[in-house]
C-alpha cells in the first residue's frame, strides 16, 4: 500500500494497512457445505476425564498419533468433549491437545455434571471386537474422596509452590472440590491432589476455598523451597527453544518459568489462549546469555510485512559490492515504509527481473537455514483488489490451520527470531546461521546495513511503545486485517534481546485492542531484562502518516563504506 494512502486508512479503520493480503480474507462456506470437523491429537498423552474438570474421574486417556473429533468444549473451563469408543463421556484438558480445525465451529457447552454422577456404561466401537480397546480407555468407578475438601469460591489458580511467584499449574472454575493432601505452617496455602500436574500436586491460597472436614488431621511442612519442572507447567503453551545453529548451548529455562508465564497469563487475561477465536504467539531470545523460550509455538500466521525481513536477507545474500542510492532506496523504502512496490522491485532482483522468482528463493533460503515455516511464494500485491498470482502453498511442521493463514505468505514467530539473531551475530563478527549455512554470502558490513534498514523503522506503537524513549528498536513490523504483528532486536542498557510477537483475531483484529496488548509484552520484556532502567507503562503513540527515506539519515548510513555494530 502505498505510504501517502495512510492518513485516510488511519481515520477509516485505525489501522495502517501496510500490506494488503486478499487471500487472507476469512473463510466462508456454502449453506449447503457440511458442518466443518474439528480432531484433537494429545501432546504425548492425556487423560480423560467424565467431565470438564480435573475433581472428575479419570475414565481413561489418549496418546499422539492418533486423532478423535471434538463433540463440544466448554464456554468457562478450557475443556474439550471428544469422541472416543467406548467412552461416553471424555473431556481432556484443551492444553494437552493439539487442535485441528476451528474450535469456534464446535457446539459449547456451560453446564458442569455432577461430581457423583454415575457413569455412563461404555460401548464399544460399532463392528469393533471387544479385544481391541485400549486398557486406558476402560472407565474406573469415581473415587470416593476422604478426607478435608477445598472448593473454590470462584476461578482459582494452581500453582507448584505457596506463593504466587510460583508458575500456574492450571485454573480451575468455581465450584471445583480438591482433595487437601498438606498444608503450610508458616503460609496460609494448602496443597492438594491434582492428576493433571507433572507433580500430582498443587497448591492454593487458603482464603479462595471453602474448607469442609477437619485441617488438623493433614500433614503440615514448613518448608520454604518447592521444586517444579524446568519446564513451564504447560510445556506446549511455553517451551524453552534450542538455537538451530551448530554448538548452540542449551537453554537454561529461567526465562520461561518467569517471563514465558507472566506473559502467558496477561494473554490470558486479554482473551489470548491456545485455543479459541484469539491466538498470540510469542518468540524470545536474550542475546547475552542465550536463554531463550517460546509461547505457543509453531503456529504458522500470515506473514504480513514480516516476511519483509527474509527478503531483506536474501536480497543481501545475492547482492554483491556496495549498495548504489537506487539500492539503498529500496531496502529503506522496504524495511521503513512497508512500501510493497519496492519489496517487489527486491524481489525482482533476487529473482534475475522476475519477482515470482525471487520469492521462491526467498522461500529456498529460509528452508536452507532449517527455518521452514517461514515462506513467501509470490510477490506483494500493490493495489487492493489486485487479483492475487496463483502460486500454491508449502506444507510445513507448523500448524497452518488455527489463524487460517495466507497459503502464500506465512511466518512462524520463532523462526523470524532465530534468523534475527543470525543477522545479529553476523554484524557482530560471531558467526551464527548466516554465516554457517552461507559462508561466502554474507559479510559483517552487509549485516551491519541489514540492522541499520531495521532501525529506521519508527512507527511509534508494537515494540517501540514498551521500552522507555531513546532505547534503539529494530524491527519490522506488520498488519493486515486479522493478524498483527512486530519482531526486532531491543537494545538496552543491560541486555540485548530478540523478540517477536504475532497476534490473531477470528474475522478481524481491533488495531485499538493489538497495539497495547504488543506494547504491554514488549514492556515486560524491557522491565524482565533491564531491571535498573523499569518501564511504568506502555507509551501512548499516534503512527506517523508519512515515511520518507530520502529525508531520512538512514540513506546515508546505507550508503557509508563501513558502518559500526550494534552496542
Amino acid at each position: 500500500m502505498p505510504r501517502h494512502g495512510w492518513p485516510f486508512l488511519l481515520a477509516l479503520l485505525s489501522l495502517v494497512a501496510m500490506s494488503f493480503w486478499p487471500g487472507n480474507a476469512p473463510h466462508t462456506f456454502a449453506q449447503s457445505a457440511p458442518a466443518p470437523e474439528v480432531y484433537a491429537e494429545a501432546v504425548g498423552q492425556a487423560n480423560l476425564r467424565a467431565g470438564p474438570g480435573v475433581e472428575y474421574a479419570q475414565v481413561g486417556a489418549i496418546a499422539s498419533g492418533v486423532r478423535y473429533r471434538v463433540l463440544a468444549h466448554h464456554v468457562y473451563v478450557p475443556w474439550l468433549r471428544l469422541d472416543v469408543p467406548g467412552i461416553a463421556e471424555a473431556w481432556v484438558f484443551a492444553d494437552l491437545v493439539t487442535v485441528t480445525g476451528r474450535l469456534a465451529d464446535v457446539p459449547t457447552v456451560s453446564a458442569f455434571p455432577p461430581l457423583d454422577a454415575p457413569l455412563a456404561t461404555p460401548t464399544p466401537a460399532p463392528g469393533a471386537p471387544a479385544g481391541d480397546a485400549l486398557p486406558s480407555s476402560t472407565p474406573t468407578p469415581t473415587p470416593t474422596l476422604s478426607g478435608p475438601l477445598a472448593t473454590t469460591r470462584g476461578e482459582a489458580n494452581l500453582r507448584f509452590g505457596p506463593d504466587l511467584q510460583y508458575p500456574v499449574i492450571v485454573r480451575v472454575p468455581a465450584g471445583a472440590s480438591l482433595r487437601v493432601i498438606e498444608r503450610h505452617a508458616l503460609v496460609p496455602w494448602l496443597r492438594v491432589a491434582l492428576p493433571e500436574s507433572p507433580t500430582g500436586s498443587g497448591w492454593v491460597y487458603h482464603d479462595i476455598v471453602e474448607i469442609s472436614g477437619d485441617l488438623s488431621q493433614v500433614p503440615v511442612t514448613e518448608a520454604e523451597v518447592f521444586s517444579y519442572p524446568t519446564l513451564t507447567p504447560t510445556p506446549q503453551t511455553v517451551v524453552v527453544g534450542g538455537a538451530p545453529w551448530d554448538g548452540a548451548p542449551v537453554a537454561a529455562g529461567r526465562l520461561a518459568n518467569t517471563l514465558g508465564m507472566a506473559m502467558h497469563e496477561y494473554l490470558l487475561a486479554q482473551g489470548f489462549a491456545p485455543t479459541g477465536d484469539r491466538i498470540a504467539s510469542v518468540f524470545l531470545l536474550d542475546l547475552r546469555t542465550g536463554d531463550t523460550f517460546t509461547l505457543n509455538g509453531g503456529v504458522a500466521f500470515s506473514g504480513m510485512s514480516l516476511t519483509k525481513i527474509p527478503v531483506l536477507v536474501t536480497y543481501f545474500q545475492s547482492h554483491d559490492g556496495p549498495l548504489s542510492r537506487d539500492d539503498a532506496f529500496l531496502v529503506a523504502d522496504t524495511m521503513m515504509c512497508s512500501e510493497n512496490l519496492t519489496t517487489n522491485a527486491l524481489l525482482a532482483q533476487i529473482g534475475g527481473g522476475d519477482a515470482l522468482r525471487g520469492a521462491r528463493r526467498v522461500t529456498a533460503t529460509m528452508q536452507q537455514l532449517g527455518l521452514s515455516g517461514t515462506f513467501i511464494l509470490r510477490p506483494y500485491t500493490i493495489r487492493e483488489g489486485e487479483p492475487a498470482i496463483e502460486a500454491g502453498t508449502i506444507t510445513t511442521g507448523a500448524d497452518q490451520v488455527r489463524t487460517l493463514p495466507d497459503p502464500t505468505n506465512q511466518i512462524v514467530p520463532a523462526d523470524l527470531g532465530w534468523l534475527l539473531a543470525s543477522i545479529y551475530q553476523c554484524a557482530q563478527g560471531e558467526g551464527g546461521l548466516l554465516l554457517e549455512r552461507f559462508p561466502d554470502s554474507f559479510t559483517v558490513q552487509e549485516c551491519r546495513q541489514m540492522l541499520t534498514a531495521l532501525d529506521a523503522n519508527a512507527v511509534g506503537v508494537f515494540l517501540e511503545a514498551g521500552v522507555p524513549p531513546g532505547a534503539r528498536v529494530l524491527h519490522k513490523h506488520g498488519w493486515i486485517g486479522d493478524t498483527h504483528g512486530d519482531a526486532g532486536l531491543v537494545i538496552g542498557p543491560e541486555s540485548a534481546y530478540l523478540l517477536v510477537v504475532a497476534l490473531y483475531g477470528r474475522d478481524w483484529l481491533e488495531f485499538e485492542l493489538s497495539a497495547p496488548i504488543i506494547g504491554e509484552l514488549s514492556r515486560l520484556a524491557w522491565n524482565a531484562l533491564n531491571p535498573s532502567a523499569p518501564v511504568a507503562e506502555v507509551a501512548s503513540r499516534v503512527v506517523p502518516a508519512e515515511c520518507d527515506p530520502w529525508a531520512d539519515p538512514v540513506m546515508a548510513a546505507l550508503l557509508a563504506p563501513s558502518l559500526p555494530g550494534i552496542e
